[in-house]
Order: structure tokens, then sequence, then C-alpha cells
């Protein structure tokens, strides 16, 4: 097996990388991983929630906390000037496919000019070699016909956050065509289509995992909306390794792996919903299950994503089985009840993936 977060271990030490979105779930889980390589991060977010894993793990200890927001233009651009990061990693946006569909204004504000604003911000700070932009598996044309996605496959979004998405990345192939990959200046871009990450600490309710722990706690039924949904999972750790491998690789060669790249589990991880609840209950205890109400936003009930480009020319596999990934899930969870700190269980985590 081929070790990237080895390299990655090396190359992030005392770089100075710039994360927007830093205060969500990915985001936190980022910015402990990037504390345990040695980074110098820089967060670029809206007000944590209340009660999220940013705040629990003490990420104001590990980052350089700015609160802000992507859409106010001079406020992130002072924030990449002052900071001056060698590597940008963008993952703010609204995240959740519901409040999208409820507030079209805000998730195309945020998603659409939230990446604007980013670039033009870029455009004025000279010391960014590379960019990560995290888009999501949704970006695809589905049609709902159990395909499994390649990078060429046609774009398409039909709610307000999966097309909010897709505009993220024909934004960001503008902004590297036009801009910052030319005789003046040669910038690193990327767009990441990345999978259905499950990790410990996620504390917004309407998630599978968190809806699935508070339930067996509360001796509830879990309520599945869709629990036939088709969907690629993933661990939250071999997700960011994979971003942060890109990262590494256009700093030192830009053209050659500024693209887009799927990065998900392998095929013995796109599962159901109903596959996720029944191994959980595995390493932890009976979680009976009902049918809730569907969202008004349409779903597809098929998802899958294809990473032989990732795995053939990237220096990035998965390296967590699923068994493995939702034993992580309890385990943080089972820790957590007994009283372990978060920031603790996170570091432990990221030591044993990191193989500290």
């Amino acid at each position: 097996m081929r070790h990237a977060n080895k390299e990655n271990l090396k190359f992030y030490k005392n770089k100075r990388v710039f994360v927007t979105g830093h205060t969500g779930f990915k985001g936190a889980w980022l910015c402990a991983m990037l504390h345990e390589m040695g980074a110098d991060v820089t967060g670029y977010s809206l007000t944590p929630d209340k009660g999220c894993l940013f705040e629990k793990i003490n990420g104001k200890e590990k980052v350089n906390s700015i609160i802000g927001d992507v859409q106010d233009y001079q406020s992130l651009k002072k924030a990449i000037l002052d900071s001056q990061p060698e590597i940008v990693v963008h993952m703010a946006a609204q995240a959740i496919v519901k409040d999208c569909f409820d507030n079209p204004m805000f998730a195309y504000g945020t998603n659409v000019m939230g990446t604007v604003n980013l670039f033009e911000s870029i455009r004025k700070c000279k010391s960014v070699k590379s960019v990560v932009v995290i888009t999501t598996d949704k970006v695809y044309e589905n049609k709902g016909d159990g395909a499994v996605y390649v990078e060429t496959d046609p774009l398409g979004g039909i709610d307000p956050y999966s097309s909010s998405k897709t505009c993220m990345e024909y934004i960001t192939d503008t902004y590297k065509r036009s801009y910052l990959q030319n005789e003046e200046r040669m910038v690193g871009i990327s767009t990441v289509r990345a999978s259905n990450v499950l990790g410990g600490g996620d504390h917004i309710q309407s998630r599978l995992i968190p809806s699935i722990l508070n339930a067996i706690a509360t001796g509830k039924p879990v309520e599945l909306r869709n629990p036939h949904q088709t969907r690629p999972w993933q661990s939250v750790l071999d997700a960011l390794n994979g971003y942060l491998t890109i990262g590494r690789l256009m700093y030192d060669e830009p053209l050659k792996y500024s693209s887009q790249w799927n990065i998900g589990p392998t095929l013995d991880g796109i599962k159901d919903v109903l596959w996720v609840v029944n191994s959980m209950q595995e390493h932890y205890a009976n979680a009976e299950y009902v049918v809730g109400e569907t969202f008004d936003v349409k779903e597809s009930k098929t998802l899958g994503l294809d990473i032989s480009k990732s795995l053939m020319k990237l220096d990035w596999e998965p390296m967590l089985s699923c068994d493995k990934m939702l034993y992580n899930v309890v385990d943080f969870f089972k820790k957590q009840q007994n009283g372990e700190s978060e920031a603790d269980i996170c570091s432990s985590q990221i030591k044993e993936f990191l193989e500290l």
C-alpha cells in the first residue's frame, strides 16, 4: 500500500495553509490534521455553531481563526493578503441540501459568489501556489440509472445545492484559464468532487450518522428518509488526505496535476443507507429504523464515483475499509459518552491514520 500520508506529513510541516469553512465538520477535522502535521494554518469561516466539533476540539488553539463571510470580498481579501498562504483549501459552502433548497439565494451567494471572491483575492496574493476547491459528487448530471461517474461525464444539478456546486466547477476553470495559469503566473488549481464522508463529532442532526447515534443513545428508532438510497461512503480522514495530496502535488507541478478529481471510496464503499445502519449495529447496539418523510428537494436514488483516475495519477488511495471507518465513528461516540475530550479523540485517530 502507498502511504501518501507520509509524504503529506513531511510536505505540510511549516507550510502556510489558508482554509475556508474551517469551522464546519470537515473543516474542523482538517484543522486538527494540519495541526498534527505542523502546518501554519489560517482559517476563515462563519461563526461556529454552538456545540460543533471545531468548538469542542478547541480549534482556535490550533489555527489562526478568522470569523468572516466569503460573500464579504474585502474581508476575505484582507485575510488572505495578511496570511500570505502558499496553499488554499476552499471548503466554505452552504452544504446542507435542504437548507440550500429552502434558501437558494443564500446558497448561490455563498457557493457561487463566495468562490468568485476567493479567486479575486488569490489574484491579488502572489504567495499562493496551489488551490484546492472542494465541490461534491452531486455535480454530475445524475439520471438515477446506477451509473458510476468519471470526471469527464456531463455536469448538471437539478436542485440549488448541486447546481451551485456545479457553478463552482465552472468558476474555478474560468479563473484558472483566464488569470492564474499563464506566462506571468502559474498556480496549481483543481476541483475535488468528494463523496459522502463519515467521521466522529458531526453535530448536524439532519445528516445520517448523528441521527443514527442520537437515536441509539435515546433508544428510539432511526428515521431514514431513503433507506435504499445508494451513496459512496468514505472516511473523513481518507477524504482530507486526498485533498492534501492534490494540494501537495500541484505545488511543484501545477500543470500536471491541475484537473478535476473524484475522491471517494473504492467500489465496495458504494452502499445504501440501510447498510450503514445495519453495519453500525455490529459495533454498537441494535438500531431499528422507520421510514420518515422525504424532503421537498428531489434526491437521486443512486450515486457512485469512479476513482480510477485518482488511483492511477495521484499518490493516494483510500486506506480505511468501510468497517474501520464505521468503527472509528462509533469509537468516537463511545469515548465522548465516557467523557473523553473530543480534542484527544481526534488527535488519537489522526495519529493512528498518519502512523505517528
